[in-house]
């Protein structure tokens, strides 16, 4: 257990997710962040400036080597989480490393035999879990109120999502993937959760860059946004995930597409289902479950209220009352290391165009 008086975190990446996730998501625990880096120096100073963290740092070895931080979160491109988490679980610190865990199963296994070697914690930020209605979801599946669940129906949509053109997203050898890794993680860790982590048989599934390719489909996030420059990732992900118990998780999602954006997941049970869609139901009450009552068809508004908390802020504070030992680790690396087996997968399954067996 750490001191909670002494316990303080830096933050390696200063980009969208380290500037509006990850800094506030540890002020908002209570804990000091007391150093930020990012290979742009004069990010890191602006974002240590304006979000009042008193150092700045352009080495990631730097901030490791900084005795006074306990807690970690790795926020850089894809490519480098394995490497630098295992640097900082080697340096004496506790780790939170940003989706997805890792490009290969193999990185990702180094990272967990680190852990373990070094007695530090590791974790990975799928905030998507702490929603309310994920959890109220997986509460129900749980206590048996959709009988077996079938199928697992998850997407998310985006007509215009694609994080730049020639920023490290689109660069394979800096993402391991397109879309996939970026928000295809999101939803398999979430349908995963939803369904207890269940074994997987087999996998077939597809990619595409063809809008990417076009440069068609420009978003909103990023800061090293272009419209020129390398694209070789894919822009949009399809894969049937058959379970070994008979069920199914289908997943559908797009960084640009000809089509309404949408985020939806669905559950379809021998007794009962589940269905949230905020672009449905509006963001207030986005979820229904749907039962069997004298008959006939009953659809419910379930209670989200009773789960306080949601995104990265209830993901860092998940990981630090695990660190200080008031609570489980919520979202354990083993579970991450099969999803990113599963990813693994999918990728093989659209290079070769077949079902791969897990």
């Amino acid at each position: 257990m750490t001191n909670k008086q002494t316990l303080r975190a830096g933050v390696l990446g200063c980009g969208e997710i380290g500037r509006r996730g990850h800094i506030p998501g540890f002020q908002a625990a209570g804990i000091d962040v007391v150093a930020v880096c990012d290979a742009n120096l004069a990010r890191a100073q602006s974002v240590a400036k304006e979000l009042h963290v008193p150092r700045a740092y352009a080495d990631y070895k730097e901030l490791l080597a900084d005795p006074d931080i306990d807690v970690v979160s790795v926020g850089l491109p894809n490519f480098l989480h394995a490497p630098v988490s295992i640097a900082a679980l080697e340096a004496g610190k506790h780790v939170m490393c940003e989706k997805p865990f890792a490009t290969s199963a193999a990185l990702a296994e180094e990272m967990i035999a680190t852990s373990q070697r070094t007695g530090k914690l590791l974790s990975i930020n799928q905030h998507m879990r702490f929603e309310g209605t994920s959890r109220a979801m997986r509460e129900a599946v749980v206590e048996g109120r959709f009988g077996k669940v079938y199928l697992a129906d998850v997407r998310m949509i985006r007509s215009t999502g694609i994080p730049g053109f020639g920023s490290w997203f689109t660069n394979k050898d800096m993402a391991g993937a397109g879309a996939l890794y970026d928000i295809g993680v999101h939803m398999l860790d979430l349908a995963m959760f939803l369904l207890g982590f269940p074994k997987v048989g087999a996998v077939r599934g597809m990619l595409s860059s063809a809008l990417g390719e076009q440069k068609i489909g420009l978003g909103g996030w990023g800061i090293d946004r272009g419209t020129a420059g390398r694209y070789d990732v894919d822009d949009t992900a399809i894969a049937n995930i058959a379970l070994a118990d008979g069920g199914l998780i289908r997943l559908v999602v797009t960084w640009a597409a000809f089509g309404s954006s949408e985020e939806r997941v669905t559950l379809f049970g021998t007794r009962g289902g589940a269905d949230r869609s905020p672009d449905k139901y509006g963001r207030d009450t986005p979820l229904r479950f749907y039962q069997e009552h004298n008959g006939a068809m009953e659809t419910v508004i379930p209670d989200t209220s009773r789960y306080p908390g949601a995104g990265t802020s209830a993901s860092i504070a998940s990981f630090i009352a695990a660190i200080r030992g008031e609570g489980p680790l919520m979202v354990k690396p083993e579970e991450a290391l099969q999803t990113t087996r599963i990813l693994e997968l999918i990728q093989q399954s659209a290079t070769q165009g077949r079902e791969i067996a897990a």
